[in-house]
């Protein structure tokens, strides 16, 4: 059921999703099912290995016994832990993108204000539940950019060379566009919990923009390509940040101009030249 929109002046929000969400549940899942494929991919390396060792085979599976094939398999042992590693997180990545897609089918997202104990109070927060231990996975691996691909497999539309940092990032309606750059410690939310209402709105991030450290983003906030959201900063509800300026405020409320590298040389030099004048 939907209700009338939150004023935007609300500046006292909870983001907590877990609220008779079996999110344990849903986490548990995930780990059985990535083991269970990975332990399954490697049941003829792993037998293999021990019958190297032992002489002995654990599985009927066929075994060439030559000098060659021992010192392979032996030399493949980092490697193969390295893979299973990948193996067991991409295995999660996938089974949970089929449970996203699936839960998306039951209750398909919109925007609103849903009370709660509505169906897209509960689904939102299984579906949110089901994205976070994968992509807090993705950026655990030692590979860029990783969670940018886990998070356009979820739906978030991401475009190119854009920086996530160790960001949290709501996994549906939200829209980054090419060259941005987010900072370490930020949050692009499109839902917000207040009281017993959930409120979810499309957020819209430019080309070449810049979140800085420590801020939010809130629900429907739009930022125009090349705005830069200044440190320790957080916006409104369906908040605008205008191209080419610095917005700073808890909420925001001040607009700096963006200087060139010339203006900014000058602007030293002034300084420079007006301290040695006083120590004259």
């Amino acid at each position: 059921m939907e209700s009338e929109i939150l004023d935007k002046n609300v500046q006292f929000i909870s983001t907590s999703g877990v609220y008779k969400t079996p999110f344990t549940l849903i986490i548990v899942l995930q780990l059985y099912v990535g083991l269970l494929i990975t332990i399954f991919a490697n049941l003829w390396y792993w037998n293999n290995l021990y019958y190297y060792f032992t002489n002995q085979i654990i599985f009927p599976f066929p075994i060439n016994d030559s000098l060659i094939e021992r010192v392979f398999f032996i030399c493949l042992i980092p490697l193969n832990i390295y893979g299973c590693v990948f193996l067991f997180v991409f295995s999660i990545i996938l089974f949970s993108i089929v449970i996203f897609k699936i839960l998306d089918k039951l209750s398909p997202p919109k925007e609103g204000n849903f009370f709660r104990d509505s169906k897209e109070w509960k689904y939102v927060h299984r579906k949110f539940w089901t994205a976070y231990f994968p992509i807090w996975l993705a950026r655990a691996l030692p590979l860029p950019w990783a969670d940018i691909f886990a998070y356009r497999f979820f739906g978030v539309r991401i475009g190119k060379n854009v920086v996530l940092y160790e960001g949290y990032v709501d996994p549906y309606f939200i829209e980054i566009g090419d060259f941005t750059m987010t900072s370490l410690n930020i949050c692009i939310f499109s839902h917000l919990i207040y009281q017993d209402r959930l409120f979810i709105q499309k957020v819209k991030i430019g080309d070449a923009c810049v979140v800085g450290p420590q801020t939010i983003v809130a629900p429907g906030t739009q930022m125009d390509d090349r705005a830069i959201l200044g440190a320790n900063s957080y916006t409104s509800i369906g908040q605008k940040l205008e191209s080419d300026l610095i917005h700073v405020g808890t909420p925001v409320n001040i607009k700096l101009p963006l200087q060139s590298v010339e203006d900014s040389q000058e602007k030293a030099t002034k300084i420079k030249e007006t301290t040695i004048k006083k120590e004259d």
